[in-house]
């Protein structure tokens, strides 16, 4: 077997299509700023006990 047929048949056994299951062309902003939302209160807590420190 040359290293064409091989590099072939690797090439044939992967897939080319993107996975796009579940993606609707929308941007879902209340998702993405529920999953913010801890990150953000850790933060304003952090902030406020620096300046609590000053």
């Amino acid at each position: 077997m040359s290293t064409m047929e091989i590099k072939a048949l690797e090439n044939a056994g992967r897939d080319t299509m993107v996975w796009t299951e579940g993606y609707d062309e929308e941007t879902h902003y209340s998702t993405m700023f529920k999953a913010l939302a801890p990150a953000f209160l850790i933060l304003t807590i952090v902030a406020g006990l620096l300046l609590a420190v000053l």
